[in-house]
C-alpha cells in the first residue's frame, strides 16, 4: 500500500514537472526542498488484550525525535499567495507507551504495572499546500516575510513490530514479553503552520528564498497488527496497539523560482 501511494504521488509530481518545461508556464513556478525534525504529538494510545473480561487499556505515548524531509513543486498565484504539491518523509520514531488507565491492580501496596508497550512509527505524506504571506499581499516588499500555511492530502503511516512487556510484581504470567507484527494504513492527512521566508537574492546573487517553518500535522490512526510472532503464543488481541499519529515538525528549506 505504501509503494502504491509513493508511485501515485511521484507520478503527479512528474506530470507537474513536464508542465514546467514549457516556457509559457514557467513564470511563477518554483521548486523547493526542506529538512528538519519531527516530534510525536500528545495523543493517547490503546490496546485490549485477548483475555475474557480484560479492559481496554489507555496509554501515555512518548516518542523520540526523528528526521523529516520534504520536496515540493508549486506556483506563486499572486503577490503573497502560493500553492504547491509536496512529498514528505518522516523517519522512524521509537515509541514508548506506559499504562495510564484503568488503574493497575496493587499487591502489598505496590503497583502491578503491566502491559507497557514499545514500538516504532514512520510516515510518508503527499500534500497540497496553500501558503499566504499577509504583508506581501498588502504590498510590503520586505526581505523577511511571515507566512501561514495549511495543507490536505494523504499519509501512509506504518507501525513496526510492537512488544508488550508485563512487569507484574506478583504472579508473573508465563509469557511476560509478547511481540506482535506491525501494520500500515493510508489515511487522510492535514497540516497547519507558519514561519518566515527570507529573500536571499542579495546573498546568493540569484533569486532564492530561505523558509523557516513549523507545522502541526495529523496523519490519522496508526496501528499494529494482530499476529503474534514466534514465541509469543497464539492468542490475538481484541484491539492491537494504536494511537492517533500527530506530529510537530520544524524545518529549514530553500525555494528556487524556475523562470
Amino acid at each position: 500500500m505504501r509503494t502504491k501511494m509513493i508511485s501515485t504521488t511521484v507520478a503527479a509530481l512528474l506530470v507537474s514537472s513536464v508542465c514546467y518545461s514549457a516556457p509559457a508556464l514557467a513564470d511563477g513556478w518554483y521548486f523547493g526542498g526542506a529538512l528538519g525534525g519531527v516530534w510525536q504529538g500528545d495523543q493517547p494510545g490503546y490496546w485490549q488484550s485477548p483475555g475474557a473480561g480484560d479492559p481496554r487499556i489507555t496509554y501515555d505515548v512518548n516518542g523520540d525525535a526523528a528526521f523529516a524531509g520534504f520536496l515540493s513543486v508549486g506556483k506563486t498565484l499572486m503577490d503573497g499567495v502560493r500553492a504547491d504539491v509536496s512529498v514528505g518523509i518522516f523517519g522512524s520514531q521509537d515509541i514508548r507507551a506506559n499504562w495510564v488507565s484503568p488503574q493497575p491492580s496493587t499487591a502489598g501496596g505496590k503497583p502491578n504495572d503491566h502491559a507497557n508497550i514499545t514500538t516504532s512509527v514512520s510516515a510518508i505524506s503527499g500534500m497540497f499546500n496553500l501558503t499566504v504571506e499577509p504583508l506581501a499581499m498588502a504590498g510590503h516588499k520586505n526581505a523577511i516575510q511571515p507566512f501561514i500555511t495549511a495543507g490536505i492530502g494523504v499519509a501512509n503511516v506504518s507501525m513496526g513490530n510492537w512488544t508488550r512487556t508485563n512487569n507484574a510484581t506478583v504472579n508473573p504470567p508465563a509469557q511476560p514479553v509478547r511481540t506482535f507484527a506491525g501494520d500500515d494504513a493510508t489515511n487522510f492527512a492535514w497540516s497547519i503552520g507558519g514561519g518566515f521566508s527570507v529573500d536571499l537574492k542579495e546573498t546568493l546573487n540569484r533569486t532564492a528564498y530561505l523558509d523557516l517553518g513549523y507545522r502541526y500535522m495529523d496523519f490519522g490512526k496508526v496501528s499494529g497488527g494482530f499476529t503474534p510472532l514466534a514465541g509469543s503464543g497464539n492468542s490475538t488481541p481484541i484491539e492491537p496497539f494504536n494511537f492517533k499519529y500527530t506530529a510537530h515538525v520544524v524545518s529549514v528549506g530553500l525555494r528556487f523560482p524556475l523562470n
